[in-house]
Formats: structure tokens, C-alpha cells, sequence
């Protein structure tokens, strides 16, 4: 299986995630939850979703964690509605994992303004 349709299937669905979890899941865990990759398995059986939080609390370790146990909760609901669709043979399972770059680059650009100011 060439690596176009990896990607292919991996952009469909990070699209798909991302309006399912915005607009269907009701959970307020995931309220601020946004979806910023995922990854295919090869055989594309297995989905690698990264997501991170918007807003004031999106490095807290405790906000991350309770976003990931939001959508672990959601996960069986997210793949019936991709299932329905995106009408692939095999609907991946998906697996969460927190994506904690956003936070890391806001805390480095925050710390370069703070050396830019004191020149």
C-alpha cells in the first residue's frame, strides 16, 4: 500500500475527527480538545490521534489528561460515525495520544519575547 493513501486516509480522518469532536461529542472533557494529526498504521487498521487544547489551560497536565480520558470515553461513538461516514473496508481503531507541542512552542515564544524585552 503506497504512502499517498496513508496519507490519504490519515488527513480524511483527522478532518472527519475534528468536526465530530467539535460539533457531536457532548462531553465537556473534550470541550477544548483539538485533533492535530494522526498517523495510519500501514495496514491501516490503527489510528494515532494527536490531539491538544485551545484556550488558557492547553499545557495543563490535568486538562490534557482529563481531554484524553474524554475522548478515550468517546472513542466507540467517533468510529461508528466514521465507519458510517467515510465507508472504508476496515474503520481503524483509534488510539489518543496528548500533543503537547502547541503548549511547548507558546512556552518558548513567550520566553523569547521575555529576552527580547530585556535588550
Amino acid at each position: 500500500m503506497g504512502n499517498s493513501r496513508i496519507l490519504r486516509v490519515s488527513e480524511l480522518i483527522q478532518s472527519e475527527l475534528a468536526n465530530l469532536v467539535m460539533r457531536d461529542v457532548k462531553d465537556p472533557r473534550v470541550r477544548h480538545v483539538v485533533i492535530t494529526r494522526v498517523e495510519m498504521s500501514p495496514d491501516l487498521r490503527v489510528a494515532k490521534v494527536y490531539f491538544s487544547r485551545y484556550g488558557e489551560n492547553q499545557g495543563n497536565v490535568k486538562e490534557m489528561e482529563e481531554g484524553l480520558k474524554g475522548l478515550e470515553r468517546a472513542s466507540g461513538f467517533l468510529q461508528r460515525k466514521l465507519a458510517k461516514r467515510l465507508e472504508l473496508k476496515c474503520t481503524p481503531r483509534l488510539k489518543f495520544f496528548a500533543d503537547r507541542s502547541l503548549a511547548f512552542s507558546d512556552e518558548i515564544e513567550r520566553l523569547l519575547s521575555d529576552v527580547k524585552r530585556s535588550f
